[in-house]
């Protein structure tokens, strides 16, 4: 898939996501409402849980030990994910991780947590990152940071940091799967 087709099918299932959100918001009614006060703090908090990602995700697949869990995650991101994001640019980044951020969280943290709860919206958030054989390692570590993030948004009473820390990881992952060392 290319670059531009890749940053089209991304704005629309995220666009899907967000008018969900939306529909599900208008239903409910005002008090289900996420709110944006702090904005300037939530977004610094966001940027901070990014970079433990970033960290944790770099340390653990360049330098844990040779253990099935990890080894799956390499080869996903070797086989699969590297090759996905392999004709992208940097607008293409840009836009693939913004979109994610609103509206993943919009939907997982937005909708989903408040109705379900947190770990049930961080279990399903880790299964629908998940995409066949030799992936669950890679949708257990997603269900992880889904619960950070809907630990954020619990923190935070908001969706901006979740949303910042979405987009800023996804960037940063995405970049590195095009541009990084293999």
């Amino acid at each position: 898939m290319r670059g531009r087709e890749l940053t089209i099918l991304a704005i629309g299932g995220e666009s899907l996501l967000v008018v969900i959100a939306v529909c599900w918001w208008v239903y409910r009614g005002p008090s289900s409402w996420p709110t944006v006060v702090g904005w300037q703090e939530d977004t610094a908090i966001g940027l901070a849980v990014a970079v433990g990602f970033m960290v944790t995700n770099y340390i653990s697949l360049r330098c844990g030990p040779d253990v099935l869990p990890l080894r799956s995650i390499r080869t996903l991101y070797r086989t699969s994910l590297r090759p996905l994001f392999a004709d992208v640019r940097l607008s293409d980044v840009v836009v693939i991780s913004i979109a994610a951020g609103i509206g993943e969280e919009l939907f997982f943290r937005g909708v989903l947590q408040p109705e379900i709860g947190l770990v049930p919206a961080s279990i399903v958030f880790g299964l629908l990152h998940m995409g066949g054989r030799g992936t669950f390692a890679f949708g257990c570590w997603v269900a992880v940071m889904g619960l950070a993030l809907g630990m954020l948004a619990n923190f935070s009473e908001g969706l901006v940091g979740p949303i910042v820390a979405h987009s800023a990881y996804d960037a940063a992952a995405i970049g590195y799967l095009r541009w990084g060392s293999s």
